[in-house]
Formats: C-alpha cells, sequence, structure tokens
C-alpha cells in the first residue's frame, strides 16, 4: 500500500472478527463438532456447573504439536487427534498469526443464535407455561 508520499508500505491488518456459525467455529476452532471452540468443555460437560478453562491458542497448537504421526497416515492421525477432541486440522491457518485467539476473534451469527436462543429457552418455557394448545390459540 502507498503512504501520502507514495512510498510503498507493508500492512498488516489484523483479524478482528470473523462472522461464524457454531459449526464453522468448531472447524475452524480445530475441535470437534461436540466440543466447546470457548471452553474446555465436550457435550459430556456442557450444562454443569465447573467453569472450564479457556480454549487458547497455545493449548490447540501445543496438543497438536504432542500428535506425533503423520498427518497423511489419516486413520492414525485422526485417532491421534480425538484423544484432545481435535478435529484432524494438521496446520490451522491461523497458527502463526501473533495474538491469535479463535475462541475470541469469533463472532456468533446473531440472526441463528438468536432464533435458536428464542425457540430453545423462551418459547419452550411459554409452551410449558401454557400448554401447547393455548400458545396455538
Amino acid at each position: 500500500m502507498s503512504d501520502p508520499l507514495g512510498n510503498l508500505r507493508y500492512c498488516f491488518t489484523p483479524l478482528v472478527s470473523c462472522i461464524v456459525d457454531t459449526p464453522e467455529a468448531a472447524m475452524i476452532g480445530c475441535v470437534l463438532g461436540l466440543t466447546s471452540h470457548v471452553t474446555m468443555a465436550t457435550y459430556k460437560n456442557y450444562g454443569d456447573a465447573q467453569r472450564h478453562k479457556s480454549h487458547t491458542t497455545a493449548i490447540t497448537l501445543s496438543q497438536l504439536r504432542s500428535i506425533d504421526c503423520n498427518p497423511l497416515s489419516v486413520k492414525e492421525y485422526f485417532a491421534a487427534c480425538t484423544l484432545f477432541q481435535l478435529s484432524g486440522m494438521s496446520h490451522p491457518y491461523w497458527r502463526d498469526w501473533p495474538f491469535a485467539e479463535p475462541s475470541r476473534f469469533f463472532t456468533p451469527e446473531t440472526l441463528h443464535h438468536g432464533h435458536r436462543e428464542f425457540w430453545d429457552h423462551n418459547v419452550q418455557w411459554c409452551i410449558h407455561g401454557l400448554r401447547k394448545a393455548e400458545i396455538d390459540f
């Protein structure tokens, strides 16, 4: 990019936000589908009262480095990744970016999340309280 004096300058734009839905966030965050991309919780831990530690870049990359089989031997590599609840992606695109934290640069897709929140919680509470026939009326 050129500056006002005409000199060419290298510009590096930081990734501030990436709008994704939950399956995309899991894919980009290198975790399996039923694993949180924000915390270290799995589907077995969803809903418990414990606050799980954050799923950070350092943790993900150290887990990927600890896998000692070749990613090209797919069956062995996926088996090794499953132990860490990783998806099998060996080289995430954000691995070399300084300060990249996928759990922080994901922005939820508001329409989808708002609809799911409304249907899964608010409407179900109303149906339970008023009964389905009253809601349909």
